[in-house]
């Protein structure tokens, strides 16, 4: 039985998924496999990969569908050696349609969130065998170094920037109508908490009288820029929120702020391989989210797992999930209290701290990587059973 299970990686912003695949595949040991993590832009990747093909390989995976495309000949490569290969997808199906749709029967979509394999199955139903993962982040080795008083940061957002102010203007190249379904789509979705923004996508649209449903290629394109504004404005909101207080916030592309009389400092992004000691060092873990309603980003989660409190915009999963921990901060990033709620989260007296030990127990129990590993090894075993069974007449 072949016990080699092999990620692929990619280009990504800071070497976020690179890291994240290191760690998952160290937590392969725990269940009698060996994990390899091959990088698809180092010269050579092919020559590490073919000895341990020869090997056996139980199943593959790459984080945002990085390594399922591959091919040998033109024939697809997991196709050809018969091996699982799950892309493990956490954007919207509008980013890169392409990763959504890989016509091979060997190669499985793994959604971390139901909001995007909502999407995928109404606009663009992939052939492929589709499921649910349940999202992860590993173990944080140092959450126990420094306790929560004695943290060296208060209060940081580790995020990159993005100005609406410039991306609103380039949107006068589009035609007028499509400019039009971008204002009002992006006007209405700035007023609602955080969640999936299809249909106000859709319903823009039809107010302007578009029916896109048949010409993806456009829809999705007004589906991007709609997210990307938003996104854009909620993580704005909460950095000018930031500014006036001495928080810290890490990442390119805060250009558009104005930082006359700020007390925040900007520091430029970080190796991802910092970031567990960066959260292990600080107090408050300042976060937004994806427009979807049916799942968390892991920055949240790697706060818990950093025994850090969490201050998070909310959507319908948080509420529901996570409103009984004493160390996540649900706010409303519409709200014009924003501000407001950030400074007196800073500056409140929290003694030694917010309890962290339910968010800590909630990382470990329902986002360990071992789950993760296990929910992937099944939908893997799946492939395979497809692959076998006969195809019955209708």
């Amino acid at each position: 039985m072949a016990t080699n299970v092999v990620a692929f990686v990619g280009e990504n912003e800071n070497g976020i998924l690179a890291e994240l695949s290191c760690g998952m595949a160290r937590s392969l040991a725990s269940m009698g496999l060996r994990g390899h993590v091959i990088d698809l832009h180092r010269p050579g990747w092919s020559d590490t990969l073919e000895p341990i093909a020869r090997q056996g390989i139980a199943f593959a995976w790459g984080y945002a569908g990085v390594g399922a495309a591959l091919e040998v000949g033109g024939d697809n490569l997991w196709d050809m050696l018969q091996v699982p290969f799950i892309s493990v997808l956490a954007d919207a199906p509008s980013q890169l349609p392409a990763n959504h749709c890989v016509r091979a029967r060997f190669v499985a979509n793994g959604y971390l969130f139901r909001d995007w394999l909502e999407v995928q199955r109404r606009f663009i139903r992939s052939p492929q065998i589709s499921a649910m993962l349940p999202p992860s982040v590993p173990a944080n080795p140092q959450r126990d170094v420094l306790a929560w008083a004695r943290r060296p940061h208060r209060m940081v957002f580790v995020k990159t920037g993005d100005d609406p102010a410039r991306r609103m203007a380039e949107w006068d190249a589009w035609p007028a109508v499509l400019r039009a379904v971008l204002h009002d789509a992006t006007s209405v979705a700035a007023q609602r908490p955080t969640g999936d923004i299809t249909e106000v996508v859709l319903d823009a649209a039809i107010a302007n009288g578009l029916h896109l449903e048949e010409r993806l290629e456009i829809l999705f394109a007004l589906f991007n820029e709609v997210d990307r504004q938003t996104r854009a404005l909620r993580a704005t909101a909460f950095a000018r929120a930031l500014l006036p207080l001495p928080a810290i916030i890490i990442g390119r592309g805060w250009d558009h702020l104005d930082l006359s009389g700020a007390r925040a400092t900007l520091r430029p992004a970080v190796p991802a391989e910092e970031l567990p000691a960066l959260y292990a060092g600080t107090q408050f873990l300042v976060s937004t989210n994806p427009n979807f309603a049916h799942g968390v980003h892991e920055r949240p989660v790697n706060g818990f797992a950093a025994r850090a409190c969490v201050v998070s915009d909310e959507n319908a999963f948080s509420r529901e999930r996570f409103a009984s921990l004493p160390s996540f901060f649900g706010l409303d990033w519409t709200s014009a209290e924003l501000e407001a709620w950030v400074a007196a989260i800073f500056h409140r007296n929290f003694g030694d701290g917010p309890d962290t030990t339910p968010a800590l127990a909630m990382a470990e129990e329902q986002f360990g990587p071992v789950r993760f590993l296990q929910a992937m090894s099944g939908l893997a075993a799946l492939v395979l059973a497809g692959n076998r069974l006969e195809r019955f007449e209708r």
